[in-house]
Parts: structure tokens; sequence; C-alpha cells
């Protein structure tokens, strides 16, 4: 299984050309500095936002349950938002700034008046917002399909794809920690460690300290 999520991590493309050219020809390119909040899907005014720099998450908080979950990683070329404000709903969802970003901000208003002139925009934007949906889903999909270890590995792989990653000769070196692990998998960080603890005995991952080693050899 991880070497088909492992093959899945390479296959992300980090620049989209055609999305940004529309985005920097009617948005307003913005910086978010780490640790802030990019959107709110219930801000009082929607917005679809292209994000050119950095890496963000999509956060999901249930404040009845008191639990955080990181649902899909953002990368340069992701596109994200909402045009249409939803009221009522209990679980809050946000896209944290994970690192210095910049990026295209359209506000609904915006996009609606680009589209008139440009109708083909609507068929381009709409596509990058279904792949970000697609693989949102996908995570959820694994909550569901998933036991915790299937999860902490898709997580591990997930981040190898992600520009935090460090290249290394045997795989990938990790900097996360178990608690942002934890709250990309929907368990506690001592489970996380538990499940690292048996995929390194297992000879799939190493621990150096606070550092992981995915190894590349074992996802072929």
């Amino acid at each position: 299984m991880m070497g088909q999520l492992m093959k899945e991590a390479g296959s992300i493309k980090l620049q989209k050309a055609g999305a940004e050219t529309l985005f920097a020809a009617s948005g307003k390119k913005r910086k978010f500095a780490r640790g802030s909040t990019l959107m709110r899907f219930d801000c009082e005014e929607p917005c679809v936002i292209l994000l050119t720099e950095g890496t963000a998450a999509l956060q999901v908080t249930d404040h009845s349950q008191v639990s955080e979950l990181n649902i899909a990683h953002l990368i340069p070329g992701d596109v994200f938002g909402n045009i249409e404000l939803e009221e009522g709903n209990k679980i809050e969802m946000y896209v944290l700034a994970k690192s210095d970003c910049f990026a295209y901000v359209l506000t609904a208003k915006e996009l609606l008046r680009v589209c008139a002139s440009q109708p083909l925009a609507m068929f381009a934007i709409c596509r990058e917002l279904s792949r970000t949906s697609v693989r949102s889903l996908r995570k959820v999909g694994q909550f569901a399909f998933y036991d915790v270890r299937g999860r902490v590995s898709s997580a591990l792989v997930e981040l190898c794809g992600l520009p935090g990653a460090i290249s290394h000769p045997e795989g990938y070196v990790l900097k996360n920690t178990r608690v942002e692990i934890a709250s990309m998998v929907g368990c506690t960080r001592e489970m996380v460690g538990k499940v690292m603890k048996e995929l390194s005995e297992e000879g799939l991952i190493s621990i150096r300290g606070r550092k992981t080693l995915v190894h590349a050899s074992t996802t072929r």
C-alpha cells in the first residue's frame, strides 16, 4: 500500500500555469504569515484562492466534540475556497498557513465578473477546485476504510510529497511531530508513536531523534 501511495505523492504537480495566469490577471496577491488563517468557509465574503508559495492545511474543527483534523495539505498550484456562504454548520472549516504563504485571492463577485467575460474561466477554476475536493474526499475515505496503521502510513507518504520533506539517498526525511501526524489521522500522538515504532521495526521507516526517514526501497 505504501508503494502505491508514494507513487501518487510523486505525481503531484506543484504549478498550474493556466490557473495562475487567470488569478494573476484578476485577483489580488496577498501574503499570509505562518499560523494565520487564509480563509474560513463561513466567512461573509466567499472567495476562491490560488496558493503560489508556501504550504497550508485544510482544517476541520468540531467544537461539540472538541476535536480538530487536518483534512488536506495544500501546496503551490492548489485552488481552494467557496463561492456561497454556508450557514448553520456546526463544523468549522478553515485553511491554516503552515509556513509563510503567498496567494492570489478572488472574491465571489470578482469571480463572477471574470466568468461573465471569460466563460471558459469558470470551467478552469471548477476543475482545479474539483481536484482539491477529490483529494479531501480521498482523505475522508481513509477514515472509513483504513485502520490506524494504514492512516499513519498514508500520512507519512503524503508528507513525503510536500515541500518540507528533505530528499535523502534512502528516501525522504520528515521533521513533522507526532502531534502533527495525529491531527492528520484522527488519533492520539501515543497511538501514532506505537504505529511508527512498528513500522520502524519492520524496516519501513527509521526514527532518528525528532526526524523520520521514510525508506524509498520499501515502497518499490
